[in-house]
């Protein structure tokens, strides 16, 4: 319970606000029909106004489960992919990369610090760099994919989900020289189309435990704090906690706003806590 205390700090308020929101409005949405109905209600209208909140709450929780990206609930086992334990506390892990301009200099920095990460690249962004693919690789960090692209597997069908993870997986192990076994998805968004189409193509799921909000391009000494947040928490049983971070942004080719804010982080991180 304390540790699950300690890592809503790394949450922004923005982040909180909203979710009481949400929370609020679906509270209100369960009580407001009955209260409407009144003590009058007849069976049939309290019976339908049950059924649609049932069906509300089935909603809510799916919602919940495609959404929330900590955990495997619901997802089998053998379609769970887990980082190797390197006997770091933490293990960081990139998403949304390469980015010419920052995952470089990204490399620069846990080579210096002798430190291992893992890399989740989008396929786009990976043919454009496949220098920075074959340094990932070279300098022997974890490569997984993100997706052809940051789209998002909502509303796309078991086939497309399935022939896109091919392809993606196919072209990066060609890239790269090397086998391709774990996938993250856009955002930690899961589907029961995406899980299948997983099996079919041969991948595993890889989520994280902790963000920390980093592109949203907050000041260095706020995801410094973050970050030393998700340090001090204990270990689990068999592995470190995965850290998420980013380096670059969704689709955008570009260095993203949060990449200098990113670097100095790290910078103070490895001087403040010797390695993750």
């Amino acid at each position: 319970m304390c540790s699950c205390l300690s890592a809503l700090k790394v949450v922004p308020i923005a982040v909180k606000v909203r979710c009481v929101g949400w929370f609020c409005i679906g509270l209100l949405a369960c009580c407001v029909p009955w209260f409407l109905l009144g003590m009058r209600a007849t069976w049939s209208a309290m019976f339908s106004c049950a059924a649609v909140e049932v069906v509300f709450a089935l909603g809510l929780c799916f919602y919940l489960w495609c959404r929330l990206p900590v955990g495997n609930f619901l997802v089998d086992s053998d379609l769970c992919g887990t980082l190797p334990f390197n006997g770091q506390r933490v293990l960081l892990s990139f998403d949304d990369g390469p980015t010419e301009g920052l995952t470089e200099r990204v490399l620069d920095l846990l080579k210096e610090r002798r430190v291992s990460a893992s890399f989740f690249v989008l396929l786009h962004k990976a043919k454009q760099h496949p220098h920075l693919i074959h340094r990932i690789v070279a300098e022997g960090h974890v490569l997984g994919l993100h997706g052809e692209d940051h789209t998002l597997p909502l509303f796309r069908t078991k086939q497309d989900l399935k022939s896109s993870l091919l392809r993606a997986k196919t072209q990066l192990e060609e890239l790269s020289q090397t086998p391709v076994l774990l996938f993250r998805p856009s955002h930690g968004v899961r589907t029961p189309a995406l899980l299948w189409a997983l099996r079919q193509a041969g991948l595993r799921l890889c989520m994280w435990d902790h963000g920390v909000w980093d592109t949203d391009a907050p000041k260095p000494e706020t995801l410094l704090r973050r970050m030393e947040i998700v340090y001090r928490l204990p270990l689990y049983a068999e592995r470190s906690r995965v850290l998420l971070l980013h380096d670059g942004k969704g689709d955008d080719p570009a260095v993203p706003l949060h990449a200098e804010s990113l670097l100095r982080a790290l910078t103070r991180f490895f001087l403040k806590t010797g390695s993750p």
